[in-house]
């Protein structure tokens, strides 16, 4: 199940990370070919997927860290 999508392929490694640390089995689907397509983000992003019985947990580790990061706007 999709957890979450994110913009780049950073933000999903880092959550990937924060994820198995957590001890939640986590994988990646990243829309741009490995790097040989990389436009194909704009349609499809980089997805973080968890197995079913893990989302409730996962969405709630992912929200606390965005929570945490939130900062003053950078305009």
């Amino acid at each position: 199940m999709e957890v979450a999508n994110y913009p780049t392929r950073f933000e999903a490694g880092a959550a990937l990370d924060l994820l198995e640390a957590s001890g939640i089995q986590a994988m990646g689907k990243f829309g741009d070919a490995e790097g040989w397509a990389p436009h194909f983000t704009l349609v499809d992003g980089f997805r973080v997927c968890v197995f079913e019985d893990d989302l409730p947990e996962a969405r709630t580790i992912l929200a606390a860290t965005d929570a945490d990061s939130a900062g003053p706007s950078r305009n």
